[in-house]
């Protein structure tokens, strides 16, 4: 193979690296994306058990004040202290899937990382490559040019110098 043939194959391989290079950067972005609303997701999900348990720490401390003496405000406040625990045990469960959306995220996500750094390691070696042959040609049409005038200055040097040359 020629080294303007190595140079040309070795250009298109260098686009198709940049191109997955490129690709493997969207799909790390995308799993960026998925990671920081899953990570949201949790984050709600906490705020929401903390305002729970602020709700039952409010219907207790009413309790433990002496709550007034009637019993359908006292009925009404159990069973809505009692639906209150009912709601945040339900978010304590579902914060456990939140947990693991987040972790399943965290995991693509570093997938999608690695990729990309094996797409980057392989383009670099194919620009490498490609810079090296780039070189290697440059340096041999220099020395070429280098051959070539030396012999066009040969017959003149012969001439000044009377055939002796």
């Amino acid at each position: 193979m020629s080294g303007r043939d190595r140079i040309t194959l070795l250009r298109r391989l260098a686009r198709l690296r940049a191109q997955r290079v490129e690709a493997a950067r969207r799909l790390v972005a995308v799993a960026q994306d998925a990671l920081a609303r899953a990570q949201a997701a949790l984050q709600a999900r906490e705020e929401s058990i903390a305002a729970l348990g602020r709700h039952i720490e409010t219907l207790d401390e009413w309790f433990a004040s002496g709550a007034g003496g009637d019993a359908r405000l006292i009925e009404g406040a159990l069973s809505r202290r009692g639906l209150i625990v009912d709601r945040r045990e339900a978010e304590t469960e579902a914060r456990l899937e939140d947990q693991r959306a987040v972790e399943a995220a965290q995991a693509e996500r570093d997938q999608a990382l690695r990729a990309l750094m094996r797409a980057t390691a392989r383009h670099d070696a194919v620009d490498g490559q490609l810079r090296r042959a780039v070189a290697q040609r440059a340096g041999r049409r220099e020395d070429q040019e280098q051959l070539d005038f030396e012999e066009r200055g040969r017959p003149r040097l012969q001439l000044l110098m009377g055939g002796r040359a």
